[in-house]
Order: C-alpha cells, then structure tokens, then sequence
C-alpha cells in the first residue's frame, strides 16, 4: 500500500470517528431533551390529579355547607318547679346576734342554704319560690311583731340554688316599708332574677318559645276586702291572656290564720274561679305548714307548700316541705299545650331534727318522712 492509500485510510477513519462523536452527541441532546419533556408531563399529570383531589375536597366542604340544618322536633316539653315561703334572713332584732340564726349559720357561704336541692332546680326550666323577707339596709320599719331582713348581698343564695324567678306578693317584702321593697327588687334585678307581685304579672317565654304567665296576690294583711282582691287577680289573667301565654299559673300568699291544717273555705272558691278564668295550675303558701292539694277541672291546686329555706324560725316543729314539679308539652307547630306530668317530692325545711340549719333537703323515697308528706298533701302515685 502506496503513502498515498494510508493517508486516504486514515482521513476516512477520522470522518468515521467524527460521525460517531456527532451521533453520540446529538443522541444525548435529543434524550435529555424528550425526557425532560416526560417528566414535565409527568409533574403536570401529578398536580392535575392533586388538583382534582382538591377540587373534589372543596366541592364536598360546600356540599356539607349547603347541608340543610336538622329540624327541630316541634314537639317540647318544659318542667316548671315551685317551692314555698323563703326567708333569706332572719329577724330585725337577730341579723347574726342570735345564736343559730340565719345569718349566724350561713354567713357568706351564699351557695349552702339551697346546696341539697339544687341539682333539682338545675335540671328544670324554671323555678319560682315565695320570697317571704327583704334585701334590704333600711331601719325604718312597719310596727308588727315579725320583720324580716337580709343584707342585699343574700340574693345570692337564690342565684347559686339555681332559682330563677320569685314571688313578692306576701306579708313580709314590705316589711321596711317602699325603701325596703325597692331595694329588694334592685337586689333582685342585679342578680337577673325576675319577680312578681300583685299588678305586675311575670309573663315570660322561656327558650324554645313556652311563653307563660305567673301572677300572685297576697290577701293577708290586706284589708282592701275579697271584691278588691278578686279584681286584681281578674285583671293581672287577663294580662296573661292578652300577651298570648300558653298558660298561666297562680301563686298565691292567702289564708286568715296561721298553721290551719285545711284551706279555709273562702281560699277553695278563690282558687276555683282562678281556675274558671284560665289558671292552668296553682300553687300558694302563708300557712306555714303543708295544706292538702285537689284537682278542680283538671287544675291541680295545692294550697300550701309550707316552709321551704325558712329563716323566720331557729327550731319550728313542723319541718314538712315540698317542691311541686308540673311538665307541660307544647307543640310549636299546633301551638296546643297540655299538663303532661305533676308530682311531688317530699322536702324537710332542714337536713338535721333538733334545729333548723336552713338547708331544705329531699327525703329519702319511702322514708317515714316521705309518706307522711305524701299522705298530708292527699298526693296519690296515679296523680299526673
């Protein structure tokens, strides 16, 4: 092979190894540029995915938002308690000096008088007791044998007993003549416990939409003579009805004398012709001791519900009490209301016999102290 073979050999291996760098070359562009390319389509393929996932999680957060709201069953039933005369204080002439008294053994520990019922209280939707007493500073006082005082401070034991509402209408809030009775209801008022007395029925709507009316007269000590008293209760009903109650309760302060077993005969017509005016139940107090209960037209009438948390007495003999629960069923959407369950539970004014410790307590069921209660109320199981 001449020079001139070898060089041309050589000149043809060198274009071969150029074409092969080249392909390689343009290979490796081509590679990483389609790939780059996939793996781009491959991120976008991912976040479209994650994207959908997202929209399909927002479509269902606004589908549970636009979720309608349960309705409510229209159908409610509401537990009404009641409780008899409370003292929240003690004499003028004690107010802490005498040993025992209601002041002596309370203090300020404002949650004790009503600690043993007021898991009772707690659980209804509303409890009314007779405020038999004053919230009061004032001196000046009315010229009677029994007078009847707390410092305002006292109101807190209503509010820590879970009591919502109370009655006015009685012998004692006027005790410290208009000074005392205002500064009762400003105690009151700043407590955010609502009140009644006579002229001034408590209409009410409690939640859930029961609207009520509760009015209350007290006839002793009251010389104005039973026309007076009949029109006053006539006209505070007739209150109730015009503001559209669903029903309306008596609380009555009534009686001439002290500590009758029976209701005088005077008190069952009164209460008969409450009835005949639309009350739906009535409760009452002032005899200091348990009186029997009755149905007269279906309304339950229980004349006296005793003493309850009583500061008027450091011993009294008879300890008897009662709460009087009444349920009551309103249908929102008939707007009708019945009395769907009544009962009774046996209370004594004190946890402990020998004195009184101003500490209303449930008696046991089927105590000894349980059946009589039950037995001087002429309560029956069936009763409803």
């Amino acid at each position: 092979m001449n020079r001139k073979q070898v060089v041309m050999l050589q000149w043809i291996a060198l274009i071969l190894l150029v074409v092969c760098l080249a392909g390689f070359i343009v290979y490796g562009l081509v590679s990483r540029f389609t790939g780059g390319k996939s793996e781009k389509k491959a991120m976008e393929a991912g976040n479209t995915t994650t994207e959908a996932q997202s929209g399909n999680d927002t479509e269902g957060e606004e589908a549970q938002a636009v979720l309608p709201t349960p309705t409510p069953d229209p159908v409610r039933t509401y537990t009404l308690s009641f409780a008899g005369d409370c003292t929240i204080g003690s004499l003028i002439e004690w107010q802490g000096t005498q040993p025992g008294d209601f002041q002596s053994v309370v203090g300020t520990d404002y949650s004790y008088p009503l600690s043993g019922v007021k898991s009772i209280f707690a659980a209804d939707d509303l409890t009314v007791v007779n405020l038999e007493g004053t919230f009061t500073t004032a001196v000046d006082a009315v010229v009677k044998p029994y007078r009847f005082r707390a410092d305002p401070a006292y109101a807190q034991v209503l509010t820590e007993g879970s009591v919502e509402a109370v009655s006015t209408s009685n012998n004692h809030s006027g005790d410290f003549l208009e000074q005392g009775l205002s500064d009762t209801h400003a105690a009151l008022d700043v407590k955010g416990i609502e009140y009644t007395h006579a002229g001034a029925p408590l209409i009410k709507e409690l939640d859930g939409g029961l609207k009520l009316g509760i009015v209350t007269y007290n006839t002793v000590e009251n010389w104005d003579g039973l026309n007076a008293w009949y029109a006053s209760v006539k006209t505070d009903i007739e209150a109730c009805k015009a503001a559209d109650c669903d029903l309306i309760i008596g609380f009555m302060h009534w009686g001439t004398v002290e500590y009758l077993v029976e209701p005088e005969e005077w008190e069952v017509v009164f209460a008969h012709t409450m009835a005949d005016w639309g009350c739906d139940l009535i409760v009452g107090g002032h005899a200091h001791i348990l009186q029997r209960m009755e149905y007269y037209n279906d309304v339950p009438i229980f004349y006296s519900m005793g003493n309850f948390c009583y500061g008027g007495h450091l011993n009294p003999n008879d300890k008897d009490s009662v709460i009087v629960q009444a349920e009551f069923t309103r249908n929102a959407e008939t707007g009708e209301v019945t009395r769907s369950g009544l009962r009774v539970i046996p209370c004594l004014v004190s946890s402990q016999t020998l004195s009184n410790d101003y500490c209303p307590t449930p008696c046991a069921e089927g105590s000894e102290d349980y059946k009589r209660i039950v037995e001087r109320l002429q309560w029956s199981s069936s009763d409803t």
